[in-house]
């Protein structure tokens, strides 16, 4: 476990990386947006919060492709390797969960800073209670972060040919289901469906496939090469 934690201060030590570049490129779109709102008069939603998750992503596969082959050259085990990186991204979630809860609300009660911006309180994710919210980022945060991990891993164990070949795949299966949903005439039943899912049901969905990510990728990682 010693060693796990070892990992953690390791990822942790590239502040820039992993504590401080996302809220940089949250906080300018924050700010883009607050400007823009406040110069039109005219209150607005943005998806601008989707900025952060998009680098977590990114981290994600960066968690591997750039640390895997040094921190193992170092002695460490891959269950350590993995251990630790998968506890490094639970306080970054946790954290910043709490923080973008906060920040949600505290837009609402400011009317949207005051111009009426949506920037951080989102409809049917903002309006429950806060520890719903939070949970709900939580699960938001890992599931993205562990996507981008699963990809990496698989290149990592397989290389290059394998890793197109899962996304060829993904996007044949894709492909096939809009096809059927299509000829079937599905769509709306399928919107109906998601519209009317509750915030607890689609944060159970994700903590679902983040378990099945994590499953996968350990299984991935235990195998991989330096």
């Amino acid at each position: 476990m010693s060693k796990s934690f070892g990992i953690v201060k390791t990822h942790f030590a590239d502040i820039w990386s992993w504590i401080a570049l996302p809220w940089v490129i949250l906080f300018s779109s924050f700010v883009v947006n607050l400007l823009l709102a406040g110069a039109s008069g005219e209150g607005f939603t943005t998806g601008g919060l989707a900025s952060i998750f998009v680098y977590v992503f990114v981290l994600g596969i960066a968690s591997v492709s750039q640390t895997y082959s040094f921190i193992i050259g170092f002695g460490a085990r891959r269950k350590d390797f993995f251990i630790g990186t998968a506890t490094a991204i639970a306080i970054i979630a946790a954290s910043s969960s709490v923080i973008l809860t906060l920040l949600a609300w505290i837009e609402r009660q400011t009317d949207g800073w005051g111009v009426g911006l949506h920037f951080f309180s989102l409809p049917s994710i903002s309006d429950g209670a806060l520890p719903v919210t939070v949970l709900f980022f939580f699960c938001s945060m890992t599931n993205i972060f562990f996507s981008g991990f699963l990809i990496s891993s698989i290149f990592r164990r397989f290389g290059r040919n394998v890793m197109l070949l899962f996304f060829a795949v993904i996007t044949l299966a894709m492909t096939v289901a809009a096809y059927l949903i299509t000829y079937y005439e599905k769509w709306t039943a399928l919107f109906d469906w998601l519209g009317g899912a509750t915030l607890m049901q689609v944060t159970g969905t994700l903590l679902g496939l983040t378990l099945v990510y994590v499953a996968v990728t350990y299984a991935l990682l235990r195998k991989a090469t330096i």
